[in-house]
């Protein structure tokens, strides 16, 4: 290479280097021409304000005991697959057990003769409907001053494995044909709400409306509730303002979770009288509000046939699958 050839090139190279410089500096004296974009306030983000506060657990079942006449008997529904446990009902049963009334399961058989002896019929998350014969007999206790509380759930997707695989299926309560002869129903999808809840959005607290005899009772916290509807009738308990069903929509409010007609209470969670749940909030007071309801049934049944048939003595026991009829067990 011929020393001209080279000096030409060492000579490019030190003015490229030069204007490189040149550039880097004045770029870095360069004063912005407005002020840096300010962070977003995203407080609404922050753990302490997506996470609800979790409601303290406190208190007991102390139903009125005048509600009762001492000596009763309440029939729980064991005969439609009910999905229940032991510690489901347990508070409930051992507030009824403390007013001197006996509990006892009905598992099949003529429900005509099993409600025949008692004073109040409880049915918890059924998996499957009432005939029509049954659901005549209810009507007819109720009719005659019986009484009858419902007890449903939102439709869950439960998930189950086996030797086949993975099967997913859904489970609802089927209280339809037994709630609509009461001008009642139960919605399908669970309740969120994502400003008032019990420590979870699905954990939605529900307030007294005011109308009924619910004593005591301010606030409760409801455990993947679902709305109920009552024609007619008395609306206990609504969610808070902003309460939403899933499938996520546009409506938001105040949902029905609990309501009365005439002998008939209907309500939208079965968890919240559980025993790790019963006396969150205002729970025990409005479990203690069911008991008097049950209690206060005075069923008078219709006179025996007097032809000389015997009734159908049906299947009325007091265990059922290790539960017992006077400690909830």
């Amino acid at each position: 290479m011929r020393r001209a050839d080279l000096a030409k090139r060492v000579a490019v190279l030190v003015v490229t280097a030069v204007v490189v410089l040149a550039i880097a500096g004045a770029g870095a004296t360069v004063e912005p021409d407005t002020e840096p974009s300010p962070i977003p306030d995203t407080t609404e983000y922050a753990p302490s304000n997506v996470v609800p506060e979790q409601i303290p657990a406190t208190g007991t079942i102390s139903p009125d005991a005048s509600a009762a006449d001492g000596t009763g008997t309440v029939l729980i529904d064991d005969a439609h697959n009910n999905r229940f446990s032991r510690s489901d009902i347990e508070p409930l049963v051992d507030a009824l057990v403390r007013v001197g009334y006996t509990v006892e399961f009905y598992t099949g058989g003529d429900l005509a003769a099993n409600l025949r002896d008692a004073d109040a019929f409880l049915v918890v998350d059924p998996s499957s409907e009432f005939a029509p014969g049954d659901v005549d007999d209810v009507r007819t206790f109720t009719g005659r001053g019986g009484r009858l509380v419902m007890v449903g759930e939102p439709t869950r997707v439960a998930v189950s494995s086996g030797l086949l695989g993975t099967s997913i299926s859904t489970q609802e309560s089927q209280l339809t044909s037994l709630a609509s002869e009461y001008g009642m129903s139960i919605d399908t999808r669970y309740l969120y709400n994502q400003e008032t809840a019990d420590g979870n959005y699905k954990h939605v607290v529900a307030e007294s409306t005011g109308r009924g005899d619910l004593d005591g009772v301010d606030r409760t916290a409801m455990y993947t509730a679902a709305a109920v509807t009552v024609h007619r009738g008395t609306t206990l308990l609504e969610t808070t303002a902003n309460t939403q069903k899933s499938p996520q929509s546009d409506v938001s409010g105040r949902f029905p979770v609990a309501a009365t007609k005439g002998n008939a209470l209907l309500v939208g969670d079965k968890t919240f009288m559980s025993s790790g749940r019963y006396n969150v909030a205002d729970n025990e007071a409005f479990l203690a509000y069911m008991v008097e309801f049950l209690v206060a049934g005075d069923y008078d049944p219709p006179p025996e046939p007097d032809d000389g048939a015997t009734a159908t003595p049906g299947d009325r026991s007091t265990t059922t699958e290790g539960r017992s009829a006077t400690t909830g067990a």
